[in-house]
């Protein structure tokens, strides 16, 4: 099934997916999970048992947990009045069968760091310097923060790009900083996440100090 070759594809790009059979079942998962874990994204097909892609939206949108994360809409159809339906309904992004799955992988990098952009994840670089300060100094006054033996192994790239994030850098600081891309960055932290098991910033800086990755200085 084409969910399954989709989530495979973000899983190995370093993508934390969960694939879901149907609406119902979606919609039955979320509901079950904290603010903090609700997707960063939606990939959807048209086609679906049950209720389709173009119900689903609907439910997504009318769902004030939902309803501000990104849709991507997969279909064989490419007739503009399909097109139009999905836009209408709600989908940030159309995209036609077949399609190559690098484009997907940047429509997916894009949308999410446009949603943290705009809702302020992001935050300012001051902010995020002041937050992974006092995240180090309350480390450093907690005797449980032991370096602690880990088997994870982080590339020198990863280990280069925790180490400006625990300096409060923003992705695309990083990028400036690196001379790389926005995206290339984001798939490098989403690889992080996914290594260290971490979900955000401050659970990342406190597994880098707690190993010994990163000196609580």
């Amino acid at each position: 099934p084409i969910r399954l070759a989709v989530g495979d594809f973000l899983y190995d790009r370093g993508y934390q997916v969960t694939a879901c059979a149907d609406t119902d079942s979606m919609l039955s998962l979320c509901s079950k999970l904290d603010q903090e874990k609700i997707p960063d994204a939606i990939i959807s097909d048209i086609r679906m048992p049950g209720k389709d892609g173009i119900e689903l939206l609907g439910l997504i949108r009318s769902n004030p947990t939902l309803a501000r994360v990104p849709v991507v809409l997969l279909t064989a159809k490419a007739m503009t009045q399909d097109r139009v339906e999905g836009y209408k309904a709600g989908a940030d992004v159309y995209l036609p069968k077949p399609f190559d799955p690098e484009e997907l992988l940047s429509i997916v990098d894009n949308l999410i760091l446009r949603r943290q952009q705009m809702s302020g994840k992001l935050g300012s670089l001051m902010d995020l310097k002041d937050d992974m300060e006092k995240i180090k100094q309350m480390m450093k006054r907690n005797s449980n923060t032991v370096v602690k033996k880990t088997n994870i192994y982080l590339t020198d790239m990863e280990r280069d790009v925790l180490e400006l994030l625990c300096d409060g850098f923003t992705n695309a600081e990083i990028a400036n900083e690196r001379n790389s891309s926005v995206t290339g960055i984001n798939r490098v932290v989403q690889n992080i996440y996914a290594k260290t098991g971490t979900r955000n910033r401050t659970d990342l800086v406190r597994w880098a100090i707690t190993t010994g990755y990163i000196p609580s200085r």
